[in-house]
């Protein structure tokens, strides 16, 4: 996967965790605070100035009540 793909991967992965916030109608200060995040980084995962680890999509998922497979679903187109 060359820096393209993986730049398109990271913006489809930042949709997807809107879209699960939004779905779940949570605030991301509210998500940050269950996941142990600072909101700071959560928003600049959000936005694409932090890069985020395995454990982190685990504890992002939890605090948004889903699987972490879940947040990859539909990722790959």
């Amino acid at each position: 996967m060359g820096p393209g793909h993986r730049r398109a991967f990271g913006l489809r992965l930042r949709l997807r965790l809107r879209e699960l916030r939004a779905k779940a109608d949570r605030t991301q200060a509210s998500i940050a605070a269950e996941a142990g995040v600072d909101r700071a980084f959560y928003v600049n995962v959000g936005n694409g100035t932090n890069s985020i680890s395995l454990d982190e999509i685990f504890v992002l998922a939890d605090a948004l009540g889903v699987d972490a497979a879940e947040l990859f679903r539909g990722l790959h187109s």
